[in-house]
């Protein structure tokens, strides 16, 4: 363990602010890394790296030749746990400076505490996100003897048959605010699962939950979602399928990831399950460019323009059933004007969107515009 720079300086910074006594804060090395005199920063300090030496608990200096570079005053051991981390050096009266520097001592080993806390905390999480990773790339073969016991080392129990939900952005926020409701996400469903480990993968969140049937997974996404548009953050969610056993949690995160496709194509849902979706399953396989020459073919001659206000007619037309009533509504606009969209969409591409023969048509364009316009979102 070591006293940081950064902390050395705002110790001193916070004393000097409200007492007088001059102070030093100096490495293991004897190198001053924060001072009340800010010339002295950087340079050696003999005393310190006496006491260091040989671990004394404390040494007053009277003259100013007594060791390089050091001045009269007391220089006081800092520890925590019984290791040296650096010296603290005070001017003044010794009976008077005491209680102060038992006060500074306990205050900066606190502190490098808490840092080492901190750090070996970043380290355990770093190490648990490996895991994670190497898991769900390789579960069919990753579970062994002693993958497990290393999962528990990591307070990752492998012995809960897991399930998984992945949750991405509406609409992609900063990277720190990525960071944060991350943070935040994993607390929350750790709170709702104790056993819940979560992933982080660029702006895809990824929870592996102990929680099995679909009502509870349901429930699960809908709590996190709202936990998360409570911050005035909007997510989608994608669930798995249920799987015998950890060994399947690759293909269950596949599942899970077209699912949450799903979502992102469809606009108006926030949480769908891999049960819940057709196309998905075997779109992938498709080329984005076959998909763009399929668009391309049945609506040849559209501008840029008039294919978006086409296929947004024909979303909302298929949205309510083929309702012309409900999707004029839905369009604002009246029966007779949505009447002549779709007649000049027949016209124009020699498939009519209300003959049932041709749904099938328009319902594959549609997911293949869908998917061209959130190549980002699912190729995550």
């Amino acid at each position: 363990m070591e006293l940081q720079e950064q902390q050395a300086r705002a110790i001193v910074h916070e004393i000097n602010t409200v007492l007088p006594q001059k102070i030093n804060l100096m490495n293991k090395e004897g190198i001053i890394i924060a001072s009340t005199d800010p010339e002295r920063v950087q340079s050696f300090h003999g005393g310190a790296a006496r006491i260091i030496q040989d671990n004394l608990d404390e040494l007053r200096i009277h003259r100013y030749d007594e060791y390089p570079g050091a001045r009269p005053g007391t220089n006081f051991m800092l520890q925590v746990e019984g290791e040296p981390i650096g010296v603290l050096g005070i001017t003044g009266v010794y009976e008077t400076i005491l209680p102060l520097a038992n006060v500074i001592r306990k205050m900066t080993e606190l502190l490098v505490h808490e840092q080492e806390y901190q750090k070996a905390q970043s380290h355990l999480e770093y190490q648990q996100q490996l895991f994670l990773r190497e898991l769900l790339e390789h579960s069919e073969t990753f579970l062994s003897k002693e993958q497990v016991e290393r999962a528990s080392l990591l307070n990752i129990d492998l012995s809960i048959p897991r399930r998984i939900v992945v949750a991405d952005f509406v609409e992609s926020p900063e990277p720190h605010r990525v960071t944060d409701i991350a943070s935040q996400l994993k607390i929350e469903a750790q709170r709702l699962d104790a056993a819940c480990c979560v992933l982080t993968n660029n702006q895809m969140i990824v929870f592996l939950t102990g929680m099995r049937s679909e009502p509870q997974l349901y429930a699960f996404a809908d709590k996190l979602l709202k936990y998360a548009q409570a911050r005035g953050v909007d997510l989608c969610f994608g669930m798995d399928s249920p799987a015998v056993d950890n060994t399947k949690l690759r293909q269950a995160f596949e599942q899970a990831r077209k699912a949450l496709c799903s979502c992102h194509r469809k606009g108006t849902v926030h949480i769908k399950g891999y049960d819940e979706i057709n196309m998905e399953i075997f779109a992938d396989l498709i080329p984005l460019a076959a998909k763009r020459e399929y668009v391309k073919k049945i609506f040849h001659g559209y501008s840029t323009m008039e294919l978006a206000d086409a296929i947004h007619t024909l979303e909302c037309f298929f949205e309510h059933d083929g309702s012309i009533t409900k999707t004029a509504a839905a369009l604002y606009i009246h029966k007779n004007t949505l009447q002549q969209h779709l007649k000049k969409i027949a016209l124009r591409t020699g498939y009519d969107p209300r003959s049932l023969r041709s749904s099938a048509v328009f319902y594959v364009v549609l997911y293949f515009y869908q998917d061209i316009h959130l190549t980002g979102f699912c190729k995550a």
